[in-house]
C-alpha cells in the first residue's frame, strides 16, 4: 500500500480558488457546478493526487442524509414517431419497452412512456415537463426512420438510448450485438449444409445498426471458399424486382434477413422453404417458431439500457457523456421449420419463376 498521503479537500479548494462545499459537490459530480469548474477541479485533484475511497464516499451520503440516498422514482421512456402509438407494435420495440420496464420494477423505478411529437409539444417544453415531474431519468426508444437528432436540455437529465438510431448527441447506448448476432445466424447453416448463404435486406434497415449486419457478413464471408460467397443484397426501391433478380444471378441456398416479405417473395418465384431454399430471421420475437432465425434478445437489450440510466442517477450523474458506454447484448439461434439439413441440391429455379 502506498504511504502518500491524500490531499484534503481544503487543499485541492485552495488550489482551485473555490470553497470546500463546491470541491465537495464537484467531485460527486453534482449538477450544482458547471461543467467547466467541475472538470477544473477534477484535474486539480487528479494533479494533486486525490484519490476517492468509495466505501467511505458511500458512508457519508449515507451520513448526511440519515437514510439511503433517495433516487427519483420515475424514468421516463421516451419515443418521438409521428403517432403516439407508431412505435407499439409487436417486435423488438416492444420488447425493448417491456425488458425496460420489468428491470424499472426490480430496482424500484416506475417507466413512463412519453410522446416527445405530440401536437404543440416543443424539446424545450417537454424537457421542463419533465422537470416539473421530477423525471431526470429517460431512455430513448430506436427513432423512426429520417429521425436521429434531439436537442433535449441534457444536463438536466441522465439518460441512454437502445440501438443506434439516434445519432446525436452521442449517448450511452444497448444494443444487440449485431455483429455477433449474424455470424451466429451463418455460423448454424453451415453446420446443417448449406454452403452458399445470402444476405437479403434494404439498404436502410442496414444503416440503422451502422452496417453491422453487412459488416458481420462480410466478416464470416472470408471464413469461406470464394465460390461460395453470395453478393450482399442491399437493397433501394423496388425491393421485389431487385430480390428476385439477385436470386437468379446468384442462386443462394440459403437466405438471412430481417424483412419480412422474403418469405413472400420466396414463393412468388415459385421455391419451396425449405425444400429448395433456406430461410432465417433476424428478428425473431420471443416464442415465435415459425420460422428458424435469431431471437435478439430485445427485453434484455431494454434492461440494459434501464441500468445505464440507474447506474447515472446513482452518481448524480447528468448530461451527455465525455465518454459514451455501449453496452452489447448477444442473440440467441432459434431452430425452425424454415431450414433442414442439406442431403441433396438445391432445385434448379425455372425461367418461368423467374
Amino acid at each position: 500500500m502506498s504511504s502518500e498521503k491524500q490531499p484534503t479537500m481544503q487543499q485541492i479548494a485552495d488550489a482551485a480558488g473555490v470553497s470546500r462545499m463546491a470541491v465537495s459537490l464537484a467531485l460527486r459530480n453534482s449538477p450544482k457546478i458547471s461543467r467547466e469548474t467541475s472538470q477544473r477541479i477534477h484535474d486539480i485533484a487528479e494533479k494533486l493526487g486525490y484519490r476517492p475511497n468509495p466505501l467511505v464516499s458511500a458512508l457519508m451520503t449515507q451520513l448526511r442524509h440519515g437514510r439511503e440516498v433517495k433516487r427519483p422514482s420515475t424514468v421516463a421512456y421516451v419515443t418521438a414517431y409521428p403517432t403516439e402509438d407508431g412505435w407499439h407494435r409487436p417486435g423488438p420495440f416492444e420488447a425493448f419497452f417491456e425488458g425496460a420496464k420489468r428491470r424499472a420494477e426490480q430496482l424500484g423505478y416506475t417507466l413512463e412512456h412519453w410522446w416527445l411529437r405530440r401536437p404543440g409539444m416543443t424539446e424545450q417544453r417537454f424537457c421542463d415537463i419533465l422537470s416539473t415531474r421530477d423525471i431526470h431519468g429517460i431512455i430513448v426508444a430506436p427513432m423512426p426512420p429520417g429521425g436521429g437528432t434531439l436537442q433535449l436540455d441534457w444536463e438536466r437529465f441522465a439518460s441512454a438510448t437502445i440501438g443506434y438510431s439516434v445519432t446525436s448527441p452521442d449517448l450511452h447506448r444497448a444494443s444487440n450485438h449485431q455483429y455477433l448476432t449474424i455470424h451466429k445466424a451463418f455460423a448454424e447453416l453451415t453446420r446443417m449444409g448449406y454452403k452458399r448463404i445470402g444476405l437479403a435486406m434494404f439498404a436502410e434497415t442496414d444503416d440503422r445498426v451502422q452496417h453491422l449486419w453487412s459488416a458481420g457478413a462480410l466478416s464470416y464471408q472470408q471464413t469461406i471458399s470464394p465460390e461460395c460467397r453470395v453478393p450482399l443484397l442491399l437493397g433501394k426501391g423496388a425491393f421485389g424486382r431487385a430480390f428476385a433478380t439477385w436470386f437468379s444471378e446468384h442462386r443462394p441456398d440459403a437466405i438471412v434477413s430481417q424483412e419480412p416479405q422474403v418469405l413472400r417473395l420466396l414463393d412468388r418465384l415459385g421455391l419451396r422453404v425449405p425444400d429448395d431454399v433456406g430461410y432465417v430471421h433476424l428478428a425473431l420475437n420471443m416464442g415465435e417458431t415459425y420460422c428458424a432465425g435469431m431471437n435478439q434478445n430485445s427485453e434484455l437489450v431494454g434492461a440494459a439500457a434501464l441500468d445505464l440510466v440507474d447506474a447515472q442517477l446513482r452518481r448524480n450523474e447528468r448530461g451527455v457523456p465525455q465518454v459514451p458506454k455501449t453496452v452489447l447484448i448477444p442473440g440467441f439461434w432459434v431452430p425452425g421449420p424454415s431450414v433442414r439439413i442439406m442431403e441433396a441440391p438445391q432445385r434448379e429455379l425455372t425461367a418461368e419463376a423467374a
